[in-house]
């Protein structure tokens, strides 16, 4: 019977515990072709971590965290001979902080036009593919 209790007791623990964290965002996957070879994109942010992952045919390639108040992350590999780089903007990642701060920021990035998540998938430079998260 202690055992039954016991498995009650550890079974809700870890319901709670994973009610506190927050889903991560998923992109949609992209296709883009590239010198007649076709390259998967996509990428996973996880808010409670701030960090980012972009992926290439599903490998984790490209890994990075957002710097304090910064919404900007740049990040680049090698990857089947190809120099392949995003610029992400995350307008998220500041309005998040909540309070004044977040809804200036949240004003700021309105006036500039910039408030979504997203990046932008470079290849030799030369923009190729959005992921949105």
């Amino acid at each position: 019977m202690k055992k039954i209790g016991l498995t009650c007791v550890l079974a809700a623990a870890f319901t709670l515990a994973g009610c506190g964290s927050t889903p991560p965002r998923v992109a949609q996957d992209k296709v883009v072709t590239i010198n007649g070879a076709e390259m998967t994109f996509g990428g996973v942010y996880n808010v409670d971590k701030n960090h980012l992952e972009v992926s290439i045919n599903g490998e984790p390639v490209m890994k990075g965290r957002f710097a304090p108040y910064t919404p900007t992350l740049n990040l680049s590999t090698a990857y089947q001979g190809e120099d392949i780089s995003t610029y992400c903007y995350f307008g998220s990642v500041l309005q998040e902080r909540g309070g004044k701060f977040g809804m200036i920021a949240g004003i700021v990035q309105a006036s500039q036009q910039k408030s979504g998540d997203k990046c932008e998938i470079k290849v030799d430079g030369e923009i190729k593919e959005h992921l949105y998260f």
